[in-house]
């Protein structure tokens, strides 16, 4: 059986009244429209079990290759000045890292090649997201009467208990949790808000806060005068810079006062730059990590290195990305431009790049199209790890090679093993 968007008998499930409630209200989607098109579909991408297992093995595998290249930032100021982060966000990289704070949520974006394998474009290692349709979507697939397959996705449920975890030091009573988001936007929220709602139903407590908010006082962590054991950030760390409680956030965090997710020590490999720091490092690396970068990582190059002739003759070949852009901005597909506006835009990147900015070229893969209701399609598999697991899935299908905000999402099953 292929990898393929099936059809759910009976039309539009979403039309259905209940199912839009539910979408908002249980889930709490809040953005299923983007630019008056449906953002959320429950017609559900189907894997193969042997390609759900070299999905998941995929991920593991590179979030161990990728994190050890770029954990040598932590010892190597050589090595820390190419990522490019300003001072303060070393210094939280820094903390976190000398005191062993090291919990990790990731999602590794998996692409399948014309070849019949998964290749990894990138590491979000900081603050990844898609909880709310992870969640929601395959429960809403089984409500408009999908129910072949299995659901691999616990990622929430994981998420919650290891939170719920690090709220609790040993020989403390249960901490609380704060929920660390950009209060300006629908879609943070609607993260946050869902993390809440299972954490207070498994009995831990769990604040809901901007990132300027957490100070340093009388020892602790506090909120509003109320101490917190963990930050959970849906807020990006190189975002922090400037903020005037970065101090006591750091302080907090080296002497052991307050638990981080994801950590701030996974700040470098939440780089894109990591992807091309293991292929400089591809002939010093062990035979299991050259193969995983061979199989699995495009090879990627700091820009820098890349010749503007070479960019430009090849453009079919290459992507060039910013080495901290999230949500696909700041990422340039070469095939999608025109010659002379790829010209134009290299031109601008290698300034930007001369500058100082941290940007890569990688090579562009060429993804093999699925089956879907809505004609074929390229899927961006996106495979959650938590603290080195593999945890579930978020998916999104596009017309074409770049995933943005925009990209259609959908819920993943697999076929039984």
């Amino acid at each position: 059986m292929p990898i393929e968007v099936r059809p759910i008998a009976g039309g539009d499930p979403l039309s259905e009244p209940t199912l839009a409630r539910e979408l908002s209200q249980r889930y709490l989607i809040f953005d299923a429209y983007t630019a008056g098109a449906r953002r959320v579909e429950v017609q559900p991408l189907v894997l193969p079990y042997a390609t759900h297992q070299a999905a998941a093995k995929t991920a593991e595998d590179v979030v161990a290759t990728v994190g050890a290249v770029a954990a040598r930032a932590h010892t190597d100021p050589v090595e820390r000045a190419r990522y490019g982060l300003s001072n303060e966000v070393s210094r939280l990289a820094a903390a976190s890292h000398v005191a062993g704070d090291d919990a990790a949520l990731m999602r590794v974006d998996l692409l399948l090649g014309e070849d019949g394998q998964w290749h990894a474009c990138e590491i979000n290692a900081d603050c990844p997201g898609g909880h709310n349709e992870s969640v929601g979507l395959p429960k809403l697939a089984r409500v408009a009467g999908f129910m072949a397959g299995r659901n691999p996705t616990m990622m929430l449920e994981n998420l919650t208990a290891r939170l719920s975890s690090l709220a609790t030091p040993e020989g403390e009573p249960k901490g609380t949790v704060g929920l660390v988001f950009a209060t300006a936007y629908a879609e943070d929220l609607q993260v946050c808000a869902i993390v809440q709602r299972m954490l207070e139903a498994a009995g831990t407590r769990a604040l809901l806060v901007p990132p300027t908010a957490p100070r340093f006082e009388s020892g602790e962590l506090r909120v509003g005068g109320e101490p917190v054991k963990v930050l959970y950030r849906y807020f990006p760390a190189e975002y922090m810079e400037g903020q005037k409680n970065l101090d006591g956030i750091v302080r907090a965090i080296r002497e052991k006062r307050v638990r981080t997710l994801s950590s701030f020590s996974h700040i470098f490999t939440q780089s894109k730059y990591a992807f091309a720091r293991v292929w400089a490092n591809h002939a010093a690396l062990g035979a299991a990590d050259q193969g995983v970068a061979e199989r699995h990582i495009p090879a990627s190059y700091d820009l820098a290195s890349v010749p503007r002739a070479r960019l430009l003759d090849e453009r079919q070949e290459w992507v060039i990305k910013r080495a901290y852009g999230r949500v696909g901005d700041e990422v340039f597909v070469g095939p999608l431009f025109a010659k002379g506006d790829w010209a134009t835009l290299v031109d601008e990147v290698r300034a930007m790049r001369a500058a100082g900015q941290s940007w890569i070229a990688q090579r562009f893969v060429r993804q093999l199209p699925i089956p879907t209701p809505w004609g074929d399609r390229y899927v961006t598999l996106g495979a959650y790890v938590l603290d080195g697991r593999f945890v579930g899935y978020f998916a999104r299908i596009t017309p074409e090679s770049h995933v943005s905000h925009n990209a259609l999402c959908v819920p993943v099953f697999t076929e039984a093993a």
